[in-house]
């Protein structure tokens, strides 16, 4: 590293096994108080209540509420137990909250390891308000608007690559897409073979299985194979971004560059503050900006009606139609299916008293798909309902809500309508499967069971 970073970063950057060693911590914080006016829920061992809901939880979370109503108490490890919430007006109780009450960061402690302890993901208050203000200049409008032209190049690019008459796992072309654009947009990394091989670095790091989970309960465990490998690969990133970070700190043209990075280096903030900011957009906005637009394509090849319609808005560049779809499908595929928040101190909601330490999950897809609030047709794909009046209040959640909304919210929806648009001029798709595609849980996310799998009918630009 270079005698200009180690200036700007006077305290030593937590290592990877330190960040394990801290979210363990944090996910085995005590509940001290009874638990005896909590909700209803399942009386199944935590064995498999931890195994459902980190393996079906799309499934598991709308089954507990169809059987025990609004509010249900799963006992899950680590971080549990949970109380799940499909309640709209419970839910905006929670987003409105105290933040010195209702903890995020807490319950997110499972990405610590990942996105270190600066990220707005991670923090509480008092410091979440001043770091969520450094990192809101980038996601101004004016600045990702400047960032259109380089994503549509890139998906037209991506687009034209895919051969055709042969299938295509839609969901591994958008992971590879989305973080060539995370690499090159995000970070402005514009040398080829720097680019890939930190994307192949960051993308080691986003795979996260099951199995790997062990290792943030048990950071010992990380000088043990398998684990090692999700030790070294936090490491090799980190060394990756740290050296994108001096390259950047001595880059003369730094002022004049548009790249997230250039932008989150202004102040000269620690080396460690801004690799977890970037990591934080790794986890915030590239796994997840690729499992929507495979659920959208998805989606789309599968109503024709639809997609024709999108095909004839194409040439407006922001057509409330292929808005539209946008909501819809994140409506009926949520990309997570909840958001945590830990309780500092007791409180009572929808009738129960909830103690400190447990940790209230508003159940995403659960309260988008709820009939009571959708109609009849809530688990249809109707693109229509959106343009025919206002959605119900605090229903349609996929991005959060209240202090801790995603604040890459604007950015991920500019980029998939960015991307939709780009491929529908670029090729004419089709579904090689029939039927609706089934889901499956990728850690955190759910994602097409079959990789959301398309067919190339025919180019439509040379």
């Amino acid at each position: 590293m270079s005698t200009s970073a180690q200036h700007a970063s006077p305290r030593r950057p937590a290592t990877a096994r330190e960040r394990l060693a801290r979210s363990a911590s944090i996910s085995k914080m005590p509940i001290t108080e009874p638990m005896d006016r909590m909700p209803p829920g399942p009386s199944e061992s935590v064995a498999r209540q931890t195994v459902r809901f980190r393996r079906s939880r799309q499934h598991y979370l709308t089954q507990m509420h169809d059987r025990y109503g609004d509010m249900v108490t799963l006992r899950v490890v680590p971080g549990g137990p949970f109380v799940l919430l499909r309640d709209p007006e419970h839910i905006k109780e929670v987003f409105r909250g105290a933040p010195d009450v209702f903890h995020a960061g807490e319950g997110n402690s499972l990405l610590v390891p990942i996105v270190g302890r600066h990220s707005v993901l991670t923090l509480d208050a008092p410091e979440h308000r001043p770091a969520r203000k450094r990192m809101m200049p980038p996601f101004h409008h004016e600045r990702i608007s400047q960032l259109v032209v380089a994503m549509q190049e890139l998906a037209e690019r991506e687009a034209l690559s895919w051969p055709v008459g042969r299938p295509v796992r839609l969901l591994d072309r958008a992971y590879a897409l989305t973080l060539d654009i995370m690499v090159r947009v995000v970070f402005g990394v514009d040398d080829p073979g720097r680019a890939a091989e930190l994307g192949a670095a960051l993308r080691k790091v986003a795979d996260i299985g099951l199995s790997d989970i062990l290792v943030w309960i048990r950071p010992g465990l990380g000088r043990v194979w398998p684990w090692t490998k999700v030790v070294s690969g936090l490491e090799r990133a980190d060394e990756l971004i740290y050296a994108e970070i001096a390259r950047r700190r001595t880059d003369p043209r730094r002022s004049e560059r548009t790249d997230v990075l250039s932008m989150l280096l202004e102040g000269e903030p620690d080396d460690e503050v801004v690799r977890d900011e970037v990591m934080t957009l790794l986890v915030a906005g590239h796994e997840t900006t690729a499992v929507a637009l495979a659920w959208l394509f998805e989606r789309l090849v599968r109503h024709p009606r639809v997609l024709a319609r999108v095909r004839e808005g194409l040439d407006e560049p922001k057509d409330p139609y292929r808005t539209a779809v946008f909501k819809e499908a994140l409506r009926v595929r949520p990309v997570i299916h909840n958001v945590a928040r830990r309780l500092t101190e007791p409180i009572e909601l929808g009738g129960y008293r909830l103690p400190a330490g447990v940790s209230v999950l508003p159940s995403i897809g659960a309260v988008q798909c709820d009939p009571r609030l959708w109609g009849p047709d809530a688990r249809l794909f109707r693109p229509e309902r959106w343009l025919e009046g206002t959605p119900p209040q605090n229903a349609w959640i996929p991005f959060g809500g209240g202090a801790r909304r995603c604040l890459g919210a604007t950015f991920a929806q500019v980029e998939v309508e960015t991307v939709l648009a780009a491929v529908l001029r670029a090729v004419e798709l089709r579904a090689v499967d029939p039927g609706d595609e089934g889901s499956a849980m990728n850690h955190i996310t759910m994602i097409p069971k079959r990789g959301a799998r398309v067919s190339v009918v025919r180019r439509l630009l040379p």
